[in-house]
């Protein structure tokens, strides 16, 4: 049966896409969040005894950037 709404144009595909960048879908620096997490749990969330994890966490990051 034939649609409901006629296309402007007939229905073909184009000869090129969308110049966009592809976004990655996988979330970065989750594991030094977790260890920096796990840290500030076991430490009752003083930022002192995890100095060298909060570190290694923001190093990630900037590196992602």
């Amino acid at each position: 049966r034939p649609p409901t709404l006629r296309p402007p144009r007939t229905l073909a595909l184009a000869d090129k896409v969308a110049n966009r960048r592809e976004q990655s879908t996988e979330a970065t620096c989750i594991t030094e969040m977790s260890v920096m997490m796990a840290c500030w749990k076991q430490n009752d969330f003083n930022d002192m005894p995890c100095a060298e994890e909060i570190r290694m966490f923001y190093d990630c990051v900037a590196k992602a950037e």
